[in-house]
């Protein structure tokens, strides 16, 4: 039974050591002797009664200070041994965490690029603390090597080039090195070395983007003072890009109350690089107020001004706004109808001689509500209008029945 018992308690030492991958060795110096324990997965760490590890600092549940003992004298070691230093240590065997997001950006000729880390593998040795306590704050025992940190950034054109980090001094760990880049996108590379690591190096890596915000957003519609049907509120506007080629995403912000804070986003987004959206439906009869905010794919943004409107009720009559109107600002005007039940209509425009300049695809509206067709001031050459008075003809077609009305548009350029 004894020669069974042997090997199975052989067998279960070495699961257990090799298993948990923890390493341990006695030191000794002038305060005493210490057991230092390292689980290599980990890279955490037990000395004199504490918990380490390379981003945190963890008390241990219980531990031994070893007396009677000489450096890297056997320890012999028992299951009793691993449940006596029972822990659950951070998991984070990084060196480095970056100070900001792995996929950056900054804003040309409004800001520097500031690549920033934080060092982790921070402890020390109590011994050389009079008060224990500071000694936590006390990084001096395990610095990095001379030249590290260092960053390496690769340009847009492929060239690279190395730059040695700045420890900041007003708050431990953090290093810092600011550069002015033009425009692009670059790809970094951090690097740390230290004497006591149980890898030779530790690297972490990402992209930055050098980029500019949109620009000259210029709001065409809704148009104040108007009153605008309460349904399909067509909203446009204009936005020059930063830089060519990117994607501009958009939030709409509305709601009743004039202040920005109060009002809430759009649960619906306009389509990317879309210059037009429209709201299906809001009350009748209020004022609104309304913002954007457009962002290009990096994550640079601009909030617009706050614009408002006013909701209009059900019409009774045809007619257009604004009225008179410039086609050559680029503003359209509406025509403004209501259908009684369901039907199709379409829009015919005459000038004051009678010869047709513009006519509109034929629609079909729902009933019982106030609608809308916009017109951009062509003939159905594509050529602008000349100043003067138009005839606009709305022909509405019901199930049995046709029903005709009339208002005249007036052009000025």
């Amino acid at each position: 039974m004894k020669r069974l018992l042997r090997p199975l308690l052989l067998l279960c030492f070495c699961f257990v050591v090799f298993h948990s991958n923890v390493y341990c060795s006695v030191s000794s110096n002038e305060y005493g002797t210490s057991l230092d324990c390292r689980d290599h997965n980990c890279g955490n760490f037990f000395m004199s009664y504490r918990w380490f590890c390379y981003d945190d600092i963890m008390l241990p549940i219980c531990g031994t200070v070893m007396s009677e003992r000489q450096r890297d004298d056997f320890i012999e070691i028992s299951n009793n041994y691993f449940e006596e230093f029972d822990y659950d240590p951070s998991r984070n065997s990084n060196f480095i965490s970056l100070q900001h997001d792995s996929d950056a950006f900054s804003i040309y000729e409004e800001e520097e690029a500031c690549f920033k880390i934080k060092y982790n593998d921070i402890f020390d040795d109590p011994h050389n603390c009079e008060e224990e306590e500071a000694c936590f704050n006390d990084i001096s025992d395990n610095p990095s090597n001379s030249g590290y940190p260092c960053l390496s950034l690769t340009f847009p054109g492929g060239s690279t080039q190395t730059y040695v980090m700045t420890k900041n001094s007003s708050t431990d760990g953090i290093y810092f090195c600011s550069l002015p880049l033009p425009l692009g996108s670059y790809k970094y590379k951090y690097t740390i070395i230290n004497k006591y690591s149980h890898r030779s190096f530790c690297e972490t890596e990402g992209q930055w983007h050098v980029t500019s915000r949109p620009r000259n957003f210029v709001k065409k519609t809704p148009i104040h003072p108007t009153e605008i049907l309460p349904n399909n509120i067509y909203f446009s506007w204009d936005i020059a890009k930063g830089v060519e080629g990117d994607d501009l995403s958009y939030e709409i912000y509305i709601g009743r109350n004039p202040s920005k804070e109060k009002l809430s986003k759009f649960n619906i987004n306009p389509d990317k690089n879309s210059l037009t959206f429209t709201i299906p439906k809001l009350e009748n009869k209020k004022r609104y107020y309304w913002y954007m905010k457009i962002t290009n794919q990096f994550g640079a943004s601009i909030e617009t001004e706050i614009f408002s409107f006013t909701t209009g009720g059900m019409v009774d009559k045809f007619y257009n706004a604004p009225n008179p109107f410039n086609p050559l600002r680029c503003i359209d005007t509406e025509f403004v109808f209501f259908m009684r039940e369901d039907g199709t209509c379409k829009i015919t425009i005459y000038c004051e001689y009678g010869d047709l300049v513009w006519q509109s695809d034929r629609f079909f509206f729902s009933g019982n509500n106030s609608q809308v067709i916009r017109y951009d001031g062509k003939d159905n050459s594509g050529r602008m209008l000349y100043n003067g008075t138009y005839l606009a003809v709305l022909e509405k077609k019901y199930a049995n029945k046709t029903e005709i009305e009339k208002c005249r548009i007036l052009v000025i350029r």
